[in-house]
């Protein structure tokens, strides 16, 4: 299916230069899906965007380009008789120009997919296997994972797994921010809270989740407290410092239990990348000299930002930055200053090193990306981290030279995809802007930031997480600082005592919870704001991924009941039931979504596709006898059905969901 929508878009490039003498690109002669099924399975807006230069209206040039299609030869052959691929190629106004798949063509599609399975490979990139470094998920290590995390996890695997399938090799990082303000206060609160005990609770990072969130709470009300937070920071930079030690112990105690309730959920990752070796392995300091030798990073001279290094993003480099204030995730530091006017305004400098001589998380974000580009002459040490979460081996980074594994690395990647919530955008830039000014533009123009968008809570969820809804609002956000939001685990057993309270306990639980939880987070538009309700994620109807799962058992027992092997076919049919046709249509746009999904970081369209099969199919085997059906009829439908079941299964997979056989 590729190939050819390849070669069509190559045809009508050349028929554009032939025709009107223009050249256009392969994006402009790219296929699209129609908005409507009756207009056809493929579509081309050429006519529409040459009409200016081309001289002719696009109605006309639509018509003319539609007749020279048709007297090429779109065939393909079936035991040695040749079938026209296309049942019609026509016009639209106001200048569409549309292609119908003829009957045979849908089928023979259909036989591939269930016998060769999905082959996509990179339009974009042909015959290039990139080496690609996606980090996803990064929880940090001072609380549990919440549902936010988990659409960030979701969203990565479904990226990891897409890529993969195109031909290229990803690996998966998982990003340790084991210093700064969080660890910290996390750090404080176990030393200072005796009145939580972890023997309370079933897992330490719940015990965590709400030792942080009651320190701080204490810590913004004591100035006393910010101060000695202040310090352990400092401290913490020092990985030979005792209290540093201590920290190194309990982020790597909380990351544990977080690499288990994702292993729940069957997300795996490649290397665990702690913060902390960044600045012990000296990639931060090698990082900051190649840094300060560009005008673009400067020290502020004056003012209440005095002494910290800065990266230019406001166009003009300006040597006096003003007072710092602090964002509500990272406590990242951003420069104010007295406009000349009176009042204050946010510039747009970013602090990549604290007058207090300690990085901000942005600054070593900077390292990090110039080692992932192998940019820095130094690589990490590698140990394997085995706590029996995933089957693949699992690396983390050490600072420890007695880990060196010499056939192990994940640094001089090709290509940087980053699945980090949209409140780090800007931080993104200054990371992208810095690899610019070092002169490596090729990398910086390599780097992907996903910027996926909130998880609030439904007020109906947000009062029984104990949120004050009195204000009316239609949304409330997770804090994990006043210990708002809802465990990733806790959503884990809750869809399990649904499912075991409705249907018992039976064989495949944990796939169908996976399914119904994972497809939760992913139908929605990536980049839009969900509003997450509670109720809504346990149902199990509708449009959901057990919906999906049920159909692709019901396809497993209706192929294991007629005893289904592979049919072979004399010759094709040229004319079926509307039915069938419509699956099998629906099947044809198969390869086309994958890619679409692929390139957009879309899987809400992989979900849409599913679910529009399931219905299709489920239509299909409600109005058409398969297993009592006459000889030849039979053997198209356990074709039909046996290739839905092999695009179930390879769907679900790409976004991260088993097909159970039996439900």
């Amino acid at each position: 299916m590729q190939n050819l929508q390849h070669s069509i878009s190559i045809k009508l490039i050349e028929l554009v230069k032939r025709e009107y003498s223009l050249d256009i690109d392969y994006e402009t002669a790219v296929l699209e899906k129609p908005k409507k099924e009756e207009w056809g399975d493929l579509a081309s807006t050429v006519a529409l965007k040459i009409s200016s230069k081309a001289g002719h209206s696009p109605a006309d040039i639509a018509k003319k380009l539609c007749f020279l299609l048709n007297n090429e030869e779109f065939t393909f052959t079936f035991n040695d008789v040749v079938y026209p691929i296309f049942e019609k190629i026509d016009f639209a106004f106001p200048g569409f120009i549309n292609f119908k798949f003829s009957v045979p063509y849908l089928l023979n599609y259909a036989l591939e997919l269930s016998s060769k399975g999905l082959n996509v490979k990179d339009q974009k990139r042909p015959n290039i296997s990139l080496k690609i470094a996606l980090e996803h998920s990064n929880v940090n290590p001072n609380k549990a994972a919440h549902v936010g995390h988990l659409r960030n996890a979701c969203i990565g695997q479904f990226i990891e797994r897409v890529y993969e399938k195109m031909g290229h090799d990803v690996n998966v990082q998982y990003y340790e921010d084991d210093l700064g303000v969080q660890v910290s206060t996390s750090l404080m609160g176990t030393m200072e809270l005796k009145d939580i005990n972890p023997s309370d609770y079933e897992k330490f990072d719940h015990y965590a989740w709400d030792v942080y969130a009651k320190m701080e709470s204490l810590i913004v009300q004591d100035e006393n407290l910010q101060k000695k937070r202040e310090h352990l920071m400092q401290r913490l930079e020092d990985s030979k410092d005792e209290i540093s030690v201590e920290q190194s112990k309990l982020a790597d105690r909380i990351l544990k239990d977080q690499l288990v309730t994702f292993g729940k959920l069957d997300f795996d990752y490649d290397v665990i990348i702690r913060e902390k070796d960044i600045v012990s392995l000296g990639l931060w300091n090698r990082a900051f000299e190649k840094l300060k030798t560009n005008p673009n990073v400067y020290l502020a001279t004056s003012g209440p930002s005095k002494g910290c290094w800065m990266i230019n993003m406001s166009g003009d480099k300006n040597e006096d930055a003003g007072s710092l204030i602090s964002d509500s995730e990272n406590q990242e530091e951003i420069s104010v200053q007295e406009p000349l006017g009176g009042g204050r305004v946010i510039e747009e400098d970013k602090v990549i090193v604290r007058s207090n001589g300690v990085p901000t998380y942005t600054g070593k974000d900077i390292a990090y990306h110039m080692w992932k580009y192998g940019l820095l002459g130094l690589d990490f040490y590698y140990r394997e981290l085995d706590i029996g979460t995933q089957k693949k081996i699992l690396w983390t980074t050490s600072s420890e030279e007695s880990d060196i594994s010499k056939d192990v690395s994940f640094s001089k990647n090709d290509y940087v995809i980053d699945v980090i919530d949209v409140k780090q955008t800007y931080a993104i830039d200054v990371v992208r802007a810095s690899l610019s000014y070092l002169g490596y533009t090729s990398e910086a123009e390599n780097m992907t930031h996903v910027n996926y968008g909130f998880v609030y809570l439904s007020p109906k969820t947000a009062e029984k997480m104990g949120i004050d809804t009195s204000d009316g609002k239609t949304q409330y956000a997770m804090s994990g600082r006043k210990g708002w939001g809802i465990k990733v685990d806790d959503l884990i057993e809750m869809v399990d005592s649904k499912l075991r309270a409705e249907y018992g306990d039976f064989k495949n639980v944990n796939d169908v919870r996976n399914g119904a939880i994972k497809f939760e987070m992913l139908r929605y538009n990536t980049f839009q704001d969900i509003v997450f309700d509670l109720d809504a994620a346990l149902s199990l109807n509708g449009f959901s991924g057990p919906y999906i799962q049920y159909t692709h058992a019901r396809t497993f027992s209706i192929l294991e009941k007629g005893a289904f092997q592979e049919i072979d076919f004399y010759s094709l049919p040229t004319s079926l039931h509307e039915r069938e046709v419509a699956v099998l249509a629906q099947l044809a746009k198969f390869s086309s979504v994958v890619l679409e999904a692929a390139y957009e970081f879309a899987p809400n369209n992989l979900c849409n596709y599913l679910f529009e099969l399931a219905q299709k199919y489920n239509t299909f085997y409600n109005e058409l006898p398969i297993l009592s059906s006459p000889q030849e009829e039979k053997k198209v439908r356990m074709a039909i059905t046996e290739s839905v079941k092999a695009v179930i299964t390879e769907g679900l997979f790409l976004i991260g969901i088993t097909a159970p056989n039996r439900m």
